[in-house]
């Protein structure tokens, strides 16, 4: 257990990139606190494996296959939750290239996952998050 001298019973934290490495880790970790989870891939069998371990802990989660690069698919999924308190905006990706040889298609690849996905899913979650209802008194994360 990770994150055992913490209490995140009745939290609700998003992970992206959860079927995998560090997001699948984080997305474990989190429900053993107590967490409800809400985690994202881009494969479904990934998230039916996390899913059944998180629901081992017993904790509530709800899996979506989605490219957080698609707006407004992360945004369908962002606006049908009740509430969020914690992100983890962990999807992302790499394409090792020599730096003369880098291509355009690639590089803009990057970008949009990397960058412009990260920014989407932290406004659409910090909107939800502000929303809340005494949000002052309970917080919220973005990591």
């Amino acid at each position: 257990m990770y994150l055992k001298n913490y209490n995140l019973k009745n939290k609700t934290a998003v992970v992206t990139g959860a079927g995998k490495g560090l997001g699948r880790a984080c997305a474990i970790a989190l429900a053993e606190a107590g967490a409800n989870l809400i985690i994202v891939s881009r494969t479904q069998e990934d998230l039916n494996e996390v899913s059944k371990k998180i629901k081992k802990l017993k904790v509530k989660c709800k899996s979506y296959v989605c490219d957080i690069t698609n707006y407004n698919e992360i945004k369908e999924i962002i606006n049908k939750q009740t509430k969020i308190d914690i992100l983890v905006n962990n999807a992302g990706n790499n394409i090792p290239e020599h730096f003369t040889k880098v291509k355009t298609k690639n590089m803009e690849y990057l970008v949009k996952i990397n960058t412009m996905a990260t920014f989407n899913l932290a406004q659409l979650c910090a909107l939800k998050m502000i929303k809340t209802k005494n949000r002052k008194k309970v917080g919220g994360a973005i990591i």
